[in-house]
């Protein structure tokens, strides 16, 4: 989730998006028998938000629609039956998260790119990009099976984002959309398992002017003036210090990425199903357990207020979802973005009720 910036157009609705807060980034740490997968969430504005519990067995449908029609059912309907229980986080309410993990240890999560450009016209079936992340964590396991759904499955939407994907085997990838075709960085061409706010080849180009990717640079992690995440975090991930914990240190890096503005700092132990995370407004250490929560068909699905100061394992102090939480958080989200006359007039409200309304009919299958 970026600061979305719309521009609404005189005659109709339109929106033209494009997160302004360059700052998020994501990386895998492997370290042993380890997995690990860091995520800061950055934001200029306040972000409100919560942690989600889903259970597996609820019956979901595809969300997409036009402008006029936001998150109206994508025709032909699209339908799936959640396999996997997962812990995600949220900005906008539950099923749109910005990324999570799921109890088969795949994570997904988005950054924003500006030069995104989704897929249009025929062809495979296009949802809401935060539920399309929610759709992955639903119904896979696997780095594999991720990249082999594009064929069927794609992001849409107003905001531009590009997804890391990891899982507990270690396999991890890139997914950006250039000009409507998913660029897939994997494998051989991953070499560095790490996405900010640029095209991983670019990342790249920039990265082997550097001491130890084949330059003469040196790597300044006092520098404050250039934005050089992905270098910084090339550089702790090649040269870890191993006297710390690697949960310790992968929120080191966390930390080492931070250009100001953070508001979220995750990581994710993707083989233990664990989580631990700290936000501006608290900055202790709550952690997590996927093991301690029930994803059984039927459970309830449970929330968490992402800022609330606490300290430690938070997993009893989880609470049931309701239509009234998910109403307070999506007004929380959307009241701090400012659209313009028009936007605030008719999108904002618009966008609120569709996020209320829209997932009404997701109910456990029978």
């Amino acid at each position: 989730m970026k600061r979305i910036v719309f521009l609404i157009m005189a005659i109709g609705l339109g929106c033209c998006a494009g997160g302004t807060a360059d700052a998020c980034s994501s990386f895998m740490l492997e370290r042993g028998d380890t997995v690990l997968v860091g995520h800061n969430l950055d934001e200029y504005l306040p972000v409100p938000g919560l942690v989600v519990v889903n259970p597996r067995g609820i019956a979901k449908h595809g969300l997409g629609g036009s402008m006029l029609n936001p998150l109206g059912t994508v025709k032909p309907r699209f339908a799936w039956v959640s396999k996997y229980g997962s812990v995600t986080y949220n900005p906008m309410g539950k099923e749109f998260p910005d990324g999570g993990i799921n109890e088969a240890g795949l994570y997904v999560g988005e950054m924003n790119y500006y030069f995104t450009e989704w897929p249009k016209g025929d062809g495979p079936v296009r949802i809401y990009h935060n539920q399309w992340i929610q759709y992955q964590l639903d119904n896979f396991e696997t780095v594999d099976q991720v990249l082999a759904g594009l064929a069927r499955v794609v992001p849409d939407g107003h905001n531009r984002w590009q997804f890391f994907v990891a899982d507990s085997t270690g396999a991890a990838a890139t997914i950006t959309f250039v000009k409507g075709r998913a660029v897939v960085n994997a494998g051989d061409s991953l070499p560095v398992k790490a996405l900010c706010n640029r095209r991983y080849a670019r990342e790249l180009d920039t990265l082997r002017l550097y001491q130890g990717f084949g330059g003469t640079r040196a790597v300044d992690f006092a520098d404050t003036m250039d934005d050089r995440r992905f270098v910084r975090a090339a550089e702790m991930l090649r040269a870890q210090d191993r006297k710390v914990a690697a949960a310790d240190y992968a929120v080191a890096i966390l930390r080492r990425l931070d250009w100001g503005n953070n508001k979220w700092s995750l990581a994710f132990d993707l083989k233990r199903r664990t989580v631990r995370f700290d936000t501006d407004r608290s900055r202790t250490t709550k952690t997590l357990d996927l093991a301690a929560f029930d994803f059984s068909p039927g459970a309830p699905a449970m929330v968490l207020d992402i800022n609330r100061d606490l300290e430690g394992d938070v997993t009893k102090l989880f609470t049931p979802y309701s239509e009234s939480v998910q109403r307070e958080y999506v007004a929380k989200m959307w009241d701090g973005i400012d659209t313009g006359f028009l936007g605030n007039l008719m999108f904002k409200p618009l966008m609120k009720s569709r996020m209320v309304s829209s997932i009404r009919g997701f109910q456990p299958a029978r």
